[in-house]
């Protein structure tokens, strides 16, 4: 073991350096802290908040623990742009990685979105709303600090991804998108939130119509996962997956934010070619369903794995084009793929750890050839 560390000395003192997080401790006024998320100097992201908004009375509480002067725990802020560097009004120059739920409790009761419910210390102020307070209680509140922790500016999205993982306290254990989409934001990411709103697609991964966002692939942004996986998969990028996936996903995405207008437009022109296809011409009616090795029994009426080899195994052998203009004859081609199941190979590449990337080779391989046949 000691000769084993000696030997990797270098390699450890780089990732040392090279992962080593600069941080500053700050404290801010709650009234300054609600300033600043007006000016949009930090930034609550409504869209990742919505998926796990505190209730109320979980809210009310905090607001209790503040007006007692009750310890809360330190929020911890990514400082993206430099204080010395020139930028927009309207640019965020911090991001939340640990405490969006409290940040987002305080904004609201100070700018008077709830009134104060379920309190038991406090219990004269339940329906009480901000503007309700006694003067010496809105000072009390406006006045008091919290401890916030400044990480520098310089970190790239994948250290952000970790450091956000890693501080994670919240009641909900966040899901590996909701982290891309706090640590990883750009216009990519703004673009397929959209396409995962597609009905057909919808539709495809089992979401109802009928109050999508109660359903858990949107709460936990799973649905948004999927698009991702969709490109970073196809043009046969899934042959170069080395890494862990969940790396390779936010690799990918990163890349992704760097294109421009017009390639994301034309990114969510395809995706919508495929899923309408599937949607329309699959003559199952859960084309991503899993089966039973002999092809008869479902297991299950959505699985990420097959959604794998079925969108992207269409991506590989059939251009967007293609399918807009003849999309009989790509379903000639899908037809009957179930009995893909009953190939050993390929029912254990969508079993087990599926994001194995010899898996995820070997599933998609296994169905470009059955199109191609």
């Amino acid at each position: 073991m000691r000769r084993t560390l000696k030997s990797n000395l270098d390699i450890i003192q780089q990732k040392a350096r090279e992962r080593t997080v600069k941080t500053q401790n700050v404290e801010y006024d709650l009234e300054t802290l609600v300033k600043r998320i007006d000016k949009k100097s930090i930034k609550l992201d409504p869209d990742y908040q919505r998926r796990h908004r505190w209730s109320a009375e979980t809210s009310s509480r905090l607001i209790e623990s503040l007006i007692l002067n009750i310890p809360i725990p330190v929020i911890f802020l990514s400082q993206d742009v430099d204080v010395d560097d020139e930028t927009s009004e309207s640019a965020a120059r911090y991001t939340v990685i640990d405490g969006q739920q409290r940040l987002t409790a305080i904004y609201d009761y100070l700018r008077d979105m709830f009134p104060l419910e379920g309190l038991e210390t406090l219990s004269e102020l339940n329906g009480s709303y901000h503007k309700d307070l006694p003067p010496f209680l809105v000072r009390r509140l406006e006045e008091r600090t919290v401890k916030c922790m400044r990480i520098d500016s310089t970190i790239d999205a994948q250290v952000k991804f970790d450091i956000f993982e890693r501080l994670n306290t919240g009641s909900v254990r966040l899901e590996s998108q909701e982290l891309r989409n706090a640590t990883a934001r750009g216009p990519f990411n703004d673009a397929i939130k959209e396409m995962a709103k597609l009905p057909e697609f919808r539709s495809l991964i089992q979401i109802p119509d009928d109050n999508p966002n109660t359903n858990s692939k949107v709460q936990k942004m799973e649905d948004v996962e999927l698009v991702l996986r969709f490109f970073a998969l196809k043009d046969r990028r899934y042959k170069l997956l080395k890494k862990g996936f969940r790396e390779f996903l936010t690799s990918m995405l990163v890349e992704f934010n760097e294109w421009t207008e017009q390639q994301i437009e034309f990114a969510a022109r395809e995706f919508e070619t495929y899923m309408r296809f599937v949607h329309d011409y699959a003559e199952d009616s859960a084309p991503f369903a899993k089966y039973r090795q002999d092809g008869t029994k479902r297991m299950s009426s959505f699985n990420a794995a097959v959604f794998d080899a079925v969108a992207i195994g269409l991506a590989e052998t059939f251009t967007a084009e293609e399918i807009e203009n003849d999309p009989d004859t790509a379903a000639e081609a899908l037809e009957g793929y179930r009995a893909l199941f009953k190939n050993e190979g390929f029912f254990s590449a969508v079993s087990g750890s599926v994001n194995d990337g010899a898996k995820v080779v070997s599933r998609i391989d296994a169905m470009v050839a059955y199109l191609q046949q």
